[in-house]
């Protein structure tokens, strides 16, 4: 008897009214159709808690605070004050620290599902990512609330990235994290309590309001997924799962105007006239909190937002917003039409604000709900998991770093040693027991020292549902790794890159082994990102540029000499397939001068962190935010294990690349 759990990180915002002006497209294969009665034999329930941190044991402050409630949103309200909670200073997830505001709930959502025993709880949390060895205590926390039978779940975690939530990544409140594990076993458990006979109906479309791609190649998912249970009795709802495809910081770095009482806040909380702001010290569940809202006030019972492909910047940060109506629609999503105003508050269709959050999740509500009303029943006709795990280097030595001062994730990560010249696996690879060692370069610049181990285990997963499945992707991938390239990527190259030539790898450089959806075919695919982990930015090793930087170079060696002579690709930095070819073959540097190989050593050791801390190579942030140069090729090789499939090749021939319309100018 198969038996699962889910845990996932989601974001949350509402909105409820439908309107036609959306984006949503029904894909018409899915099937069965809608006159097939549903399998009674799946059971499904759910729950939610909020996983705030609490004030005199409770969250009643949420009682003065707005949240998204179907009156105008006001746009610069960032919530009501809470001087100081039970659990102590609280810092938001990509925020600032000692939040105080808090905007509207952060919530944890529970569906459990069982359809003769095999069984799956999928639990979605409004933070900001959670790591495998905190899922894991959360799992064995919800392990001790479940019935004998349930003991042996398997526990899955997905963070959909909430920007704006309590920092679960890096400066973590201990006994709040504590509180929130207790909350989500709570709540699968619950979930598990209200089991009842269910229909599902499940359908894709797509919706682009309000995202934009911050990093050529210029390559989108669109695609909206939504599974919606309902009792098999009455039609009551019981819940609904979407998972689309952005970032949920709709309001970050956005400095809020005219906040009531801020200089005796600022005096009372000790923060000088520097950091005397609210800006990032405010709690919000952005976007997928309004489409909660909006979805539970419509009927449809709890709602779990699943957050996909988000890689290399896909979110609201260059998208236009604005008010969508009959005049000004929606139409594509990103172009604007002429004349279309701000949303309130603002200016332009780029400023930030609660008014921004309310109109992105409004409209992908509206999709949302266009969907449903052209779902078609399907049967769940088995809840089958499987899972695939594999080792991978830690090339940025930055991870090691946080990790060995206990930075990173709120239970130590396990991290390994494994042997030279053998394939990483259980027999070649051992635990470093929390060993630490001096780094020559970061320990004098940090006084830290770095992990021993430098390779991580994770994992990739898939639950499937018959005609329906879930990919749970441990990091943020970038679209074209989860859908592929579109087919004239290599020949119209100019299409899909807007930063210049020489920036990043083009056309056919531009190199990875295949795309996910090609090596399964369900006719609704939920693609989860960060699921069961969180690795950074998955970027190919082709595409990696890691930065040159003086302070790591031996005595002698300089970045422009490294460059003149041939040394490093570019003038700033050495490329990925150059650091990988001397890491994984030594020997390789034999070709080099001795003085060479060793500023070569150096640039590929270093230059992912301190290319963080100290800039990074033009155009590639994102390498500094990433675990390593070989996530793609090792979550490739393990995924064509799981799914018994080679794929077929980095293009897909079906994406025409036609939705390919952003930025209008």
């Amino acid at each position: 008897m198969a038996i699962l759990v889910i845990v996932g990180v989601s974001c949350s915002s509402g909105g409820s009214e439908k309107t036609s002006d959306t984006t949503a497209v029904v894909d018409s294969t899915v099937t069965p159709d809608t006159e097939v009665a549903s399998d009674t034999s799946l059971l499904a329930g759910s729950a939610s808690a909020s996983v705030l941190p609490t004030v005199d044991g409770s969250t009643d402050y949420l009682a003065d605070a707005p949240g998204w409630s179907e009156s105008a949103v006001d746009p610069t309200d960032i919530g009501v004050y809470v001087p100081m909670f039970d659990q102590g200073s609280v810092d938001v997830g990509n925020g600032s620290s000692d939040a105080s505001w808090v905007h509207d709930d952060i919530r944890a959502t529970a569906l459990a599902l069982d359809r003769q025993g095999d069984r799956a709880i999928i639990v979605a949390v409004d933070v900001y990512m959670i790591f495998s060895s905190d899922a894991d205590e959360i799992a064995r926390r919800a392990r001790e609330l479940l019935p004998q039978d349930w003991q042996d779940v398997p526990i899955l975690v997905n963070a959909t990235h909430n920007h704006h939530g309590p920092d679960s990544a890096f400066s973590i409140n201990d006994d709040w994290y504590s509180h929130m594990a207790d909350v989500i076993a709570g709540t699968v458990a619950e979930a598990v309590n209200d089991l009842q006979p269910a229909i599902a109906s499940a359908i894709t479309g797509e919706h682009r309001f309000g995202v934009s791609d911050g990093r050529d190649p210029i390559v989108f998912d669109p695609r909206l997924n939504v599974l919606n249970l309902v009792n098999a009795s009455d039609d009551s709802a019981i819940a609904t799962v979407v998972q689309w495809n952005s970032h949920p910081e709709s309001t970050l770095g956005w400095n809020p105007p005219d906040v009531p009482n801020l200089e005796t806040i600022c005096a009372e909380k000790g923060w000088d006239t520097e950091s005397c702001s609210a800006e990032g010290r405010y709690f919000t569940a952005d976007y997928p909190g309004v489409l909660r809202e909006r979805l539970q006030a419509a009927g449809f019972g709890d709602v779990l937002y699943l957050n996909g492909a988000v890689g290399s910047q896909i979110g609201p940060g260059d998208a236009d917003v604005w008010e969508v109506t009959d005049v000004h629609p929606i139409g594509n999503g990103w172009t604007a039409p002429e004349g279309a105003e701000p949303v309130e508050g603002c200016s332009d269709l780029r400023c930030r604000n609660f008014a921004r959050t309310s109109a992105i999740g409004e409209q992908l509500t509206q999709a949302v709900l266009q969907l449903v009303d052209q779902a078609k029943v399907i049967d769940i006709d088995r809840v089958k998991f499987s899972t695939e795990e594999f080792f991978t280097r830690l090339t940025n030595i930055g991870f090691r770093l946080l990790i060995g001062d206990g930075d990173l994730a709120w239970k130590s990560p396990t991290l390994y040693t494994c042997e030279t010249n053998q394939p990483p696996s259980d027999e070649t690879c051992q635990s470093d027991n929390d060993a630490l060692e001096v780094d020559p370069v970061l320990t004098p610049l940090t006084d830290s020292e770095v992990r021993v181990g430098d390779m991580l285990k994770t994992r990739v997963s898939f639950l499937d549902l018959g005609v329906v499945g879930f990919i749970f992707m441990p990091g943020e991938l970038p679209p074209e790794l989860v859908v592929g390239l579109p087919k004239d990527f290599d020949t119209n190259t100019g299409k899909y890159y807007l930063e210049g030539a020489g920036v990043h790898a083009e056309g056919v450089d531009y190199d990875f082994p295949g795309y996910l959806t090609s090596l399964v075919q369900r006719d609704v695919l939920f693609t989860v990102g960060l699921g069961t982990e969180e690795l950074g930015y998955w970027v190919p090793v082709s595409e990696y540029r890691l930065k040159c930087l003086e302070i790591a170079l031996p005595a002698g060696s300089t970045c422009a000499d490294l460059y003149a002579r041939g040394v490093i690709e570019n003038a700033d930095s050495a490329g990925g397939l150059t650091c990988k070819k001397i890491t994984d073959n030594p020997s390789a540097l034999e070709a080099y001068e001795t003085a060479d190989a060793a500023a070569l050593s150096a640039i590929c050791r270093y230059g992912q962190a301190l290319g963080r801390e100290l800039g990074e190579p033009e155009g590639h942030y994102e390498e500094t935010n990433a675990a390593g140069w070989d996530l793609v090729d090792d979550l490739w090789n393990a995924a064509t294990k799981l799914f018994g499939s080679t794929g077929s090749g980095r293009i897909n021939p079906d994406n025409s690349g036609e939705t390919i319309q952003y930025p209008p100018n």
